[in-house]
């Protein structure tokens, strides 16, 4: 099977790592995955993501090529373009609908290079501009398609339910999205989905734990933005300084909070237990969870009521890795982390970020029992290849036809 995957960047960016995995178990399986980003900005930078560099065509947003080609598909089907662009003209305010017409010559691009590299299947992740461009692509090109949608996408609502309407099916990441979407598309919720994000696990991620020695090492991985809550894990750092117990923080990251983050660490007089380390390259980050150089990954997560966590793929991979983790119950975290397989606290307390980290720093046994528990989790709900049978059944199921899983075109 012929799939295209539409993303926002990937792999041209910081961003989006957390996709690759699942197109490369897709490849791994005999599919053929073209993917193309809606607006690539940046070189390659993970090295996970270089793997997909060969089955990539990248074009800017708007180019000579890109209005070429859409000129091209407006003269070969021009009612199936008026009647995909018609559809944009029902976005909900002035700002969703100039985003979406925006990516309207990108989409009829796409629409021609699927078209002619005779693809079964496109599938879009995020729910806003680059969903927009699929459902285009779709309707004039006649290739079905479907969308993930993760956190921020959903509450956005940008044409959910003419997306979800033409769609095959709509995916979302955790149940709590599940839940959201559909009540945005009440008539059509019977065609969302909820499959997670996968991760690959080691053969045995046990196998190099030892007792810490030392202060416990704490990793936070996630871009410098509100929603992330960085600012109360310093002053949980802060806490733990004050009360003479040893922990050090790793940031891990990128983002515009970064100088604000750095600042706000000089002014509690947290420099000597906190790193700003910068953004990873996803497959070293990997192999240093892997390789347990952290005891604890802490994702202080926060509801902005702009915006909420959906699964953070972090918290995954580092329960697959048997790192143990704390986050907090806000989003879809409290799926992943429920029954014991991490540590729950409230969001933005950091008295509660304090105890928990100091409680792990005392307990090696403690740890040892969330590192168990976290990898069984991932095993259980969250492994690449479960999450990925789980969505190909989906697409081979869409009644637009496809062929069998084991072929190839």
């Amino acid at each position: 099977m012929h799939l295209v995957y539409v993303t926002a960047a990937l792999p041209l960016g910081l961003d989006e790592p957390f996709i690759a995995p699942e197109v490369l178990e897709l490849q791994r399986r005999g599919h053929r995955v073209t993917v193309i980003p809606i607006r690539p900005r940046h070189p390659v930078f993970h090295a996970d993501a270089r793997r997909l560099a060969g089955a990539t065509i990248a074009e800017p947003l708007l180019s000579l090529r890109v209005v070429g080609k859409a000129l091209t598909e407006i003269l070969r089907a021009p009612k199936r373009v008026v009647r995909a662009v018609s559809l944009l003209l029902t976005s909900r305010d002035i700002f969703v609908l100039a985003k979406n017409l925006a990516v309207i010559p990108k989409a009829l691009w796409l629409a021609h290079i699927a078209s002619r590299n005779r693809v079964d299947h496109i599938h879009a992740h995020w729910a806003s501009t680059s969903a927009t461009a699929a459902l285009i692509a779709s309707v004039v090109s006649g290739i079905p398609w479907s969308f993930t949608a993760h956190r921020w996408d959903i509450t956005e609502d940008n044409l959910l339910d003419r997306k979800v309407e033409t769609a095959g099916f709509a995916r979302a990441i955790d149940s709590r999205g599940g839940r959201e979407l559909m009540r945005r598309v009440e008539p059509l919720q019977h065609k969302v989905r909820v499959i997670h994000m996968g991760v690959s696990l080691p053969a045995d991620p046990l196998r190099q734990w030892v007792r810490p020695r030392g202060p416990l090492r704490v990793l936070l991985g996630a871009r410098f933005d509100e929603v992330k809550g960085h600012r109360y894990a310093l002053q949980a750092v802060s806490r733990l300084k004050a009360a003479g117990i040893e922990v050090s923080i790793d940031f891990a990251g990128q983002g515009a909070l970064k100088r604000t983050l750095e600042q706000y660490a000089r002014e509690l007089n947290v420099g000597d237990r906190v790193a700003f380390r910068g953004c990873l390259d996803h497959e070293e980050l990997l192999a240093r969870l892997h390789d347990h150089q952290w005891d604890v990954a802490l994702l202080p997560s926060i509801d902005t009521g702009k915006e909420r966590e959906g699964i953070p793929v972090f918290l995954i991979e580092a329960m697959a890795a048997g790192v143990p983790v704390v986050s907090t119950r806000t989003g879809g975290i409290p799926e992943l982390l429920d029954g014991g397989a991490g540590i729950l606290i409230p969001e933005r307390d950091p008295r509660a970020i304090a105890d928990a980290l100091a409680g792990l720093a005392a307990d090696c046994n403690l740890r040892r029992q969330l590192a168990s528990a976290g990898v069984r989790r991932v095993r259980d709900r969250f492994s690449i290849e479960g999450t990925v049978s789980a969505l190909l059944e989906e697409i081979l199921a869409d009644p637009s036809g496809c062929v069998n899983e084991g072929t190839t075109s």
